[in-house]
C-alpha cells in the first residue's frame, strides 16, 4: 500500500460564515385597510406582491389598498416587490400597528392608504415613529390638505407642522387629485443599487409616468417652495413646456436635507456597520487588540468609503481642514484614526475588548439643481 500524501500535507478546511448583508432600501410595507382584507389574509401577517396583477388577485382595483400598492409596483422605474401588512381591527392606533409589524419584519418605506393620511394626528404619529426607527415616511397628501398647504397664509398645515418638528425621515408630497403620488416618487430612490457604480440619484427633476403633472399658479408654487413640499408640475420657457417633473424634493429635516440625502446616508451607515461587523465576527481565530486588528477595521471603513465614491454618494472637493485651518483636498472621505491609536486605549476600554474609535469625515458628491450664468456681451 502506498504512503498517503495526507500525512505529509494535512489540510484543514475552514468555511467562513457569511455574516450580515446590507439592508434592503427598496423594501416597502403597505398597511392594508382591515375592511379591505381578502378572505384568508389573517390579521397581523404579510403577503408579498411582485406585480400589480398579483396585487389585484387579492385586492379589487377599486380598493384603496390596491390603488396605493399599484402606484408603487406599477410603471417605471421598476421595483422588485411590495409587502402588505394585514392591519388588525383591534389596533389602538397607528403606532401600535407599526410597532407590532416592525417586531416581525424590516422595511424602509412606510406606506398607508389615504384614509389614514387624511388625519393630521395619524400623520404626525407615523412621522414620529419613522424618525425613531430610521425608516422613511412619504406623506402623500391630496384634496383639502393640499389646498391648505398651497395657501401661503396658512402656517398650521401638515407640511408646516412637520417642518417645525424637523423630522429627517419624513417628507410631504402634495397633489390635488392623486392621493398616492408620493409612492411613484419613491420608486426612484427604491431602485438604487448602492453596490453599483454611478448609481445614486437625486429625486429632483425625475419623471413619474402615471402621475398627472399639475399646472400650478405662481402663488401655489411659491407656497410649496417656502414649505419645502414636493410637487409634480409643468415647467415652461417662452412657450416651450416640459410636462411632468418632480420639484422641491426635500425632507422635513432641520438640516435642510433632500430626500436623497437621507436615503443615501442611511445606506452608507448601514454598509459601514455591516462591513465592520463582518470584519470582527468572521475571523477564523480572532481580531487582535493590536495595531494589526485596528488596521483591519480601518481597512473595512475605507472599503465602504471607496464603494460610496464609486456609486457617487461621496465625491472630491477642496475644504478647510478643522485640524490645521489650511485648505485640503479629499477624494470623498478621510479616515483620521491610525492603527497605532489602539496602543493608547484606556485600561477600561481594553478590558471591554474595544477597538480605538474610528473617526471618519465624509464629503457628499451632492447634485446640481441650479445653474447661474453670466453672459458678457462685447
Amino acid at each position: 500500500m502506498s504512503f498517503p500524501i495526507e500525512q505529509i500535507i494535512p489540510i484543514t478546511t475552514r468555511i467562513s460564515p457569511a455574516g450580515l448583508s446590507t439592508a434592503n432600501f427598496a423594501s416597502a410595507m403597505l398597511f392594508a385597510k382591515n375592511s379591505e382584507l381578502p378572505v384568508g389574509f389573517t390579521e397581523d401577517t404579510v403577503r408579498t406582491y411582485y406585480s400589480t396583477a398579483s396585487l389585484a388577485a387579492d385586492f379589487a382595483t377599486t380598493t384603496e389598498t390596491y390603488k396605493a400598492g399599484a402606484k408603487f409596483l406599477g410603471s417605471t422605474p421598476a421595483v422588485p416587490k411590495l409587502t402588505v401588512w394585514a392591519t388588525a381591527a383591534a389596533d389602538a392606533n397607528v403606532t401600535a400597528t407599526l410597532t407590532k409589524a416592525f417586531d416581525k419584519f424590516y422595511w424602509y418605506w412606510t406606506l398607508f392608504t389615504k384614509d389614514v393620511l387624511a388625519f393630521e394626528a395619524s400623520v404626525l404619529a407615523i412621522a414620529s415613529w419613522c424618525e425613531d426607527n430610521s425608516v422613511m415616511f412619504p406623506n402623500s397628501q391630496t384634496g383639502e390638505a393640499v389646498v391648505k398647504i398651497r395657501n401661503p397664509d396658512a402656517s398650521d398645515d401638515i407640511c408646516s407642522q412637520l417642518n417645525t418638528l424637523g423630522y429627517r425621515h419624513a417628507f410631504t408630497v402634495a397633489h390635488a387629485t392623486d392621493p398616492y403620488a408620493a409612492y411613484a416618487l419613491i420608486k426612484h430612490s427604491a431602485s438604487v443599487n448602492y453596490s453599483a457604480d454611478n448609481s445614486t440619484i437625486d429625486t429632483e427633476f425625475k419623471k413619474s409616468p402615471g402621475v398627472a403633472a399639475e399646472d400650478l399658479s405662481d402663488t401655489e408654487q411659491n407656497a410649496m417652495v417656502a414649505k419645502r413640499c414636493a410637487f409634480y408640475s409643468v415647467l415652461d420657457l417662452q412657450g416651450s413646456t416640459d410636462s411632468g417633473r418632480w420639484l422641491q424634493t426635500w425632507s422635513h429635516s432641520t438640516y435642510g436635507e433632500s430626500i436623497s440625502d437621507i436615503v443615501d446616508l442611511d445606506a452608507f451607515v448601514n454598509s459601514l456597520r455591516v462591513e465592520l461587523y463582518n470584519t470582527i465576527v468572521n475571523q477564523t481565530t480572532k481580531l487582535p487588540q493590536t495595531p494589526v486588528g485596528q488596521e483591519a477595521l480601518i481597512g473595512a471603513a475605507k472599503r465602504v468609503g471607496k464603494q460610496y465614491i464609486r456609486n457617487r454618494y461621496l465625491g472630491p472637493r477642496n475644504y478647510t481642514s478643522p485640524d490645521t485651518g489650511l485648505e485640503a483636498y479629499t477624494d470623498g472621505f478621510e479616515v483620521l484614526t491610525k492603527a497605532t491609536d489602539i496602543l493608547d486605549l484606556s485600561d477600561s476600554d481594553r478590558a471591554a475588548r474595544k477597538s480605538a474609535p474610528i473617526n471618519m469625515r465624509v464629503f457628499k458628491a451632492g447634485s446640481i439643481r441650479i445653474c447661474d450664468v453670466t453672459v458678457d456681451v462685447y
